[in-house]
C-alpha cells in the first residue's frame, strides 16, 4: 500500500499541471454521460443538473422527458444531494418494462457514490422512479472513480476505484468489495480507465500500471471471473503497447483515455489507445484474450480511438477526437470493416459526411466537436458533443439513409431518408447510401437496389447515374478549322501550265474538264479525217470535194500562213488549248478570298480541289505591340464582343436552389453574383452568364450530396461589323465537353480556359479595294483533375462522401499571344490577264517558227 500513498501525495501536483488538458466543465471527463438501449436513451447534464431521458428514441413517436438530480437524492438523507455526475451505464438487454441505471456521481458535499436506479416504463412523461441505492465508494479529491460498468441484463453493477473494485448485485442486493492489489494485481498499481461485464460476470478493464522501479506507465488489458463473488479470478492481463507514459500528470490527460468496448455475441473485445493512434482487437475465449487484429492510424496525434464500438454486422466504429471534418465537426467517427486484412484498412464512410450533417447548436457556433461514442445492439450510436447536445442515429433500413434530424430537448435523432438519386442502400446501417455501381442508375423509385442502363450511342449512362442522359445535342465541337496552306506553286504561269498540260484520268469529272483530253481527242479526229480524205480521193474520181475541204483547211492554217491543208487542222487543236486557257483565267479570278470559294467552285475550275487563288501566312504576335490603324478596329471590335457562357451540369440530383454563383476578385475576395440564368431539364443543370469582360474569374457553388456525371462549357457571342473600317468580329460558338466513362465528376474541378484572338487580313483583290479584317475569338479548354477515382480505387471510397458541397472553379484568362492570318491574291485580274495573253502568244510563236 506504500505505493498508493506515493501517488496520492503526488496527485495534487500532477493535476495542478493538468488543468489545461481536462475540465470538469468538459462532458467526456472521466467518463461517458449518455447511455443508450432500444427503448430508452439518458443524457447526464451537469450544467442543468438534470437528466434528460428519451423514452422511444427509435420509434416514429419519441417523448422527451426532464428528470431533476434532486428527484433521484435520498429521502431519508437530507444532507446528501446529487451535484455531479461522472459515469453512466445501463445495460443493453434490459427488461423493456423496467431498466436499471447506474452512475458514479458526485454530492454537494464532495463525497462520490455509485448510484443505481430502477425505473419502470412509462408511456408519459412521469418518470416512474421505483427507488435508488446509494452506495458510498472512496473518494480522492483528484482522482474519481472512472471506471464503471454493468452487464448487459443490468443486473450485477462493478465500478473500479484506486485502490478498490466495488461491486452490486441487483437481484440479491448485496455488496461486494475488493482489494485491488488482492485482487487485480498483485505487484504494481494502477489507474483503471474503462471496464466492461459479461452476461456470465466475466469483468474487462483498461488501465495504467504502474511499474514504480522504471518510472513507467504501460498501458494494458484485464480480464477477471467474477461469477462467484466470494472466489473472484484472475484470468489474465496483456500489455496493450511496449511504448509507455513517462509521466504521471499524462494519465489525466484527454489522449490518455484507454476505451473499451465489448460486443458479446461474436465474444469481440476492441481497445482504443488514442495516444497512440492505435486500437487493437481481441478474441475473447473461456479464460484468455487472443489478439486478432492491430490497427494503427495513418495520421498521427489525432487521438484515433478515443471511443470505439463493434456492431452486429461486422464493422466497428473509432471515434478519432483530433481529426476534423469541416464544416461540420472537429471530429469524426471513422466505420471499418473486422473482415478486412490489410494492415492499415481504410474506412468504409465517416461521421459526419455530406449525407448526414451535423446542425447548429445553440449553445456553439460549428464546428462541434464529437466526444464521446455510445452504442447498442442495433447498428446505431450515440454521439456526446461538446456542445452539451447528443446525436443519435439508429440503422436505417434498406434503401434508406439516416439524414431526417428531429430534435428533443438537447438530443438531436437522426429519422430515416430515401436515399439520393444515384445511390442506394442494401443493407441495414448507420451511414450514408453509396453510389450505383458503373452501368446502373437510380433515380429514387428504385428503392435499395439499382436497375441496368440502357444505352445506346446516343444515350448514355454516366457515374452515379439518375437516369440515361440524351447526348444527341451535347457533344464537343469548336470553330477552330485549321488554316489552310498555300498552294505549292504561288506564280500564276506555272499553275496554268500545270493545269493545260495536265492529263488526269482519276475520275470522269477531271477527263471532262482536262484540255489534254480534248486536244487528244481533236488529234484522234485529225487524224480521222485525214483517213477520210485519202479514202475518198482514192474511190472518187472527182477532186472537187477534196480541194474545197483542203482549200477551207487551208484557210484556217495559221502555222504555215494558209500554205497547209494540214495546218488548218492543227490550228484547231491551238485554238482548244487557247480556249481552255482563257476558260481556266478566268475561273482562277473568282477563288480568292477562300472564305467565299466553295468545293464545288473549285471542281469545276481544276481537279485539284486544293487549288485556289491565294497565298496565306500565319504568324503569332505579341498582343502588346503596337498595331497599325487598319488593324485597330478590329481588335476594338474583339474586345467589346460580349461573350456568353454556358456551363452544363450532366446526370446530376442538383437544382436551382442549391446553386451559388461567385465571382472571385483578388486577394482571395468572393462577390455573390445574381445576374445568371439557372434551368434544370432531364437531370441536366444549365447556367448562362453573361460575362462582364473576357478576363474573368469564377466559382460555382452547389451545395448538397449529389453528384455529377459530366461537364459542358458553350461560348457563344453574336457577329460585330464595323463596316467602315471593313472589319468584322465573327460569331462565336464552342463547346467542350468533359467526363470519364462510369465515374463521378471531382468536388472541387478547375477549368481553366485560355482566350486567344484570331484576325485574318484578306488584302483587296485589285489594288484600289480595301483590305478587309476578320476576327475570332478561339478558346482552349484545359482541366485539372476530373475524377477521384484513383484515389477511392486506393481504398478512399469514404472521402466520395465526406465533403458538403461541389465547387467548380473557372478561370478564363487571354493569351499574350494572337494568331494572325493574312492572305492575298496569287494573281490580280491584270497579271491573269497578261499571262493568259502571253501564254496564247508563245504557243502560237512557237508553232509558227
Amino acid at each position: 500500500m506504500w505505493i498508493l500513498y506515493i501517488v496520492l501525495f503526488t496527485l495534487p501536483i500532477s493535476f495542478g499541471a493538468r488543468r489545461d488538458f481536462f475540465e470538469r466543465e468538459d462532458y467526456d471527463a472521466f467518463g461517458e454521460r449518455l447511455a443508450i438501449i432500444e427503448n430508452r436513451a439518458i443524457f447526464a447534464e451537469n450544467d442543468a443538473r438534470q437528466f434528460t431521458i428519451i423514452e422511444n428514441p427509435f420509434s416514429s413517436n419519441p417523448l422527451a422527458c426532464n428528470l431533476d438530480y434532486m428527484s433521484i437524492d435520498p429521502e431519508r438523507q437530507a444532507n446528501i444531494s446529487l451535484g455531479y455526475v461522472y459515469n453512466i451505464v445501463m445495460g443493453s438487454k434490459q427488461d423493456k418494462m423496467e431498466s436499471i441505471v447506474a452512475m458514479i456521481g458526485e454530492s454537494k458535499q464532495k463525497k462520490f457514490y455509485l448510484i443505481v436506479m430502477i425505473m419502470a416504463y412509462s408511456s408519459g412523461c412521469i418518470i416512474r422512479l421505483k427507488h435508488a441505492i446509494w452506495v458510498p465508494v472512496s473518494f480522492y479529491e483528484y482522482y474519481p472513480p472512472s471506471a464503471l460498468a454493468t452487464d448487459p441484463r443490468g443486473t450485477f453493477i462493478c465500478v473500479v476505484q484506486l485502490d478498490s473494485t466495488l461491486c452490486v448485485d441487483t437481484i440479491s442486493n448485496t455488496t461486494t468489495k475488493f482489494s485491488n492489489d488482492q485482487f487485480w494485481d498483485e505487484k504494481q498499481f494502477f489507474y483503471s480507465k474503462s471496464l466492461a461485464i459479461t452476461e456470465k460476470r466475466r469483468l474487462l478493464l483498461t488501465a495504467y500500471r504502474i511499474i514504480d522501479e522504471e518510472k513507467k506507465f504501460i498501458p494494458s488489458l484485464y480480464l477477471a471471473d467474477l461469477s462467484d463473488p466470494s472466489n473472484p479470478l484472475l484470468l489474465g492481463m496483456k500489455n496493450l503497447s511496449s511504448q509507455y507514459l513517462k509521466q504521471e500528470r499524462d494519465v489525466f490527460t484527454r489522449s490518455a483515455t484507454l476505451s473499451l468496448f465489448l460486443h458479446e455475441n461474436s465474444n469481440m473485445v476492441i481497445v482504443g489507445v488514442p495516444h497512440l493512434d492505435c486500437i487493437l482487437i481481441f478474441s475473447m475465449e473461456q479464460s484468455s484474450l487472443s489478439l486478432v487484429k492491430t490497427h494503427v492510424s495513418p495520421e498521427k496525434n489525432v487521438l484515433f480511438g478515443k471511443s470505439v464500438a463493434i456492431m452486429d454486422s461486422n464493422i466497428y466504429a473509432v471515434l478519432v477526437y483530433a481529426l476534423a471534418t469541416l464544416p461540420w465537426s472537429l471530429s469524426q467517427i471513422q466505420v471499418y470493416s473486422l473482415n478486412e486484412t490489410v494492415e492499415m484498412p481504410k474506412p468504409l464512410f465517416i461521421f459526419p459526411n455530406n449525407q448526414q450533417e451535423m446542425e447548429l447548436a445553440d449553445s456553439q457556433e460549428l464546428p462541434h466537436r464529437i466526444v464521446s461514442l455510445v452504442t447498442w445492439y442495433s447498428n446505431g450510436i450515440g454521439l456526446v458533443l461538446d456542445a452539451a447536445s447528443v446525436l443519435l442515429i439508429p440503422a436505417s433500413p434498406p434503401g434508406y439513409c439516416s439524414a431526417s434530424i428531429k430534435k428533443y430537448e438537447d438530443i438531436e435523432i437522426y429519422k430515416p431518408k430515401l436515399c439520393i438519386p444515384g445511390t442506394r442502400q442494401i443493407s441495414s446501417s448507420f451511414g450514408p447510401c453509396m453510389i450505383c455501381p458503373p452501368g446502373y442508375k437510380n433515380n429514387g423509385s428504385a428503392g435499395e437496389l439499382c436497375v441496368k442502363c440502357k444505352t445506346n450511342d446516343t444515350f448514355w449512362c454516366f457515374g452515379a447515374a439518375i437516369n440515361e442522359i440524351d447526348m444527341k445535342n451535347m457533344t464537343s465541337y469548336n470553330q477552330a478549322n485549321p488554316y489552310p496552306e498555300s498552294p505549292h506553286t504561288t506564280e500564276f504561269e506555272d499553275i496554268l501550265l500545270q493545269n493545260i498540260f495536265q492529263f488526269s484520268t482519276l475520275n470522269l469529272h477531271c477527263l471532262r474538264i482536262s484540255p489534254m483530253f480534248w486536244t487528244s481527242v481533236g488529234i484522234c479526229c485529225c487524224i480521222l479525217f485525214c483517213i477520210i480524205i485519202k479514202i475518198i480521193s482514192c474511190w472518187s474520181k472527182s477532186r472537187k470535194r477534196q480541194q474545197c475541204v483542203q482549200k477551207i483547211l487551208s484557210h484556217c492554217d495559221v502555222i504555215g500562213d494558209g500554205k497547209y491543208w494540214l495546218g488548218g487542222l492543227i490550228s484547231l487543236l491551238i485554238l482548244i488549248l487557247i480556249t481552255f486557257a482563257c476558260k481556266f483565267s478566268i475561273s482562277f479570278t473568282y477563288l480568292y478570298p477562300i472564305e467565299q470559294t466553295s468545293l464545288e467552285q473549285r471542281r469545276t475550275v481544276s481537279c485539284d480541289n486544293t487549288l485556289f487563288n491565294a497565298k496565306l501566312t500565319s504568324s503569332l504576335q505579341l498582343l502588346s505591340t503596337l498595331k497599325y490603324e487598319e488593324e485597330k478596329p478590329i481588335f476594338t471590335l474583339l474586345n467589346g464582343q460580349q461573350l456568353i457562357l454556358t456551363v452544363q451540369f450532366i446526370s446530376t440530383g442538383y437544382t436551382c436552389k442549391d446553386l451559388e454563383l461567385q465571382t472571385i476578385r483578388a486577394h482571395g475576395l468572393s462577390i455573390k453574383s445574381e445576374t445568371f440564368n439557372c434551368s434544370k431539364s432531364n437531370e441536366v443543370l444549365t447556367i448562362i452568364k453573361l460575362l462582364p469582360q473576357h478576363v474573368h474569374n469564377m466559382q460555382i457553388i452547389l451545395k448538397g450530396p449529389h453528384f455529377i456525371g459530366g461537364l459542358r462549357f458553350c461560348f457563344s457571342a453574336a457577329s460585330v461589323t464595323n463596316s467602315d473600317a471593313h472589319s468584322k468580329a465573327q460569331a462565336i460558338d464552342t463547346c467542350q465537353l468533359f467526363f470519364m466513362p462510369n465515374q463521378t465528376l471531382t468536388r472541387n474541378p478547375t477549368v481553366n480556359v485560355k482566350m486567344t484572338k484570331v484576325i485574318n487580313r484578306t488584302a483587296g483583290f485589285t489594288l484600289p479595294n480595301e483590305t478587309t479584317y476578320t476576327g475570332l475569338w478561339l478558346p482552349r479548354f484545359t482541366a485539372d483533375t476530373l475524377t477521384d477515382e484513383l484515389l477511392f480505387s486506393l481504398g478512399s471510397e469514404y472521402l466520395r462522401y465526406a465533403l458538403k458541397t461541389t465547387i467548380l472553379v473557372i478561370s478564363i484568362t487571354e493569351s499574350e499571344f494572337y494568331m494572325k492570318n493574312t492572305q492575298e491574291p496569287i494573281a490580280r485580274q491584270y497579271e491573269i490577264l497578261f499571262s493568259t495573253i502571253l501564254f496564247a502568244s508563245k504557243i502560237a510563236l512557237v508553232l509558227t517558227e
